[in-house]
């Protein structure tokens, strides 16, 4: 039976005894119909570098880059992966999460001149299909200040999957988006939920969103933090919410 493979290889947190290195930001590799997706990059070029190294990822293997939004801390590390490629690849995000660089960092996606050839820009506008079992949702605006983010979806055999960069749009809204694309909430949700600085009163809503919608697989990270993921176990369990650290892989049966 075919599988999905998903590997975190940028997060806060990494697998203790590896050389693995941890800091800000999120990528994870998604593996499925024969293709590896790169989904965010991190905030720092040396950290994605050094995490495809250790977990043997061949950076000319990476078929295509996703990012969620234009926060650095899901972009900013792809020069860690240019450099290292002669190929070029597709990047795919949402019109307004590009920008320019600036004298104290940049506005926005901002493509080093030195491998701006190796990039081709695809601007997500609505729902993508980038194979058979592999999805980028439409693009769903912040709760709270300007902006847009995406999300990928894997059709599992089980139903769908959603991987989620920081949920700044709100859990409800991209859950019901995912319903109405394909029929079902997510079974399983990986990823950011930016509930850092003692967001408990949105954490206590998402849990009981997430029991009432019938969604029990959570494998957390990012900004979900430490406080956030806890916050959720207090409702949901400590077997339903995984850490999803630097290193970590999840499979998925697809049909």
């Amino acid at each position: 039976m075919d599988e999905a493979k998903i590997t975190v290889l940028y997060d806060e947190g990494a697998v203790e005894g590896t050389t693995y290195i941890g800091g800000k930001g999120l990528s994870m590799l998604i593996e499925v119909d024969g293709e590896r997706t790169l989904f965010g990059t991190g905030l720092r070029p040396r950290y994605l570098s050094n995490n495809l190294y250790v977990a043997d990822v061949n950076p000319d293997s990476i078929t295509r880059v996703v990012v969620s939004h234009g926060h650095p801390d899901h972009w900013a590390g792809i020069a860690g992966l240019l450099r290292q490629r002669d190929a070029p690849l597709k990047l795919y995000a949402t019109a307004d999460a590009w920008g320019e660089k600036k004298f104290l960092g940049a506005t926005g996606i901002y493509i080093p001149s030195e491998h701006s050839e190796k990039v081709q820009r695809e601007d997500v506008a609505g729902w993508v299909q980038l194979s058979e079992h592999l999805f980028i949702s439409q693009p769903m605006a912040f709760h709270s200040g300007n902006g847009n983010e995406i999300f990928i979806v894997l059709k599992s055999r089980n139903g769908p999957v959603l991987i989620s960069g920081c949920c700044h749009c709100g859990l409800d809204h991209i859950f019901e988006a995912v319903k109405e694309k394909f029929g079902a909430y997510p079974v399983a949700l990986l990823g950011g939920l930016h509930l850092l600085e003692r967001k408990d009163k949105l954490a206590d809503l998402y849990a009981q969103y997430l029991q009432t919608v019938g969604c029990r697989n959570l494998y957390l990270n990012h900004c979900t933090g430490v406080t956030g993921i806890n916050r959720l176990r207090v409702t949901l369990g400590l077997k339903g919410v995984n850490d999803f650290y630097t290193g970590q892989s999840m499979t998925f049966q697809i049909f």
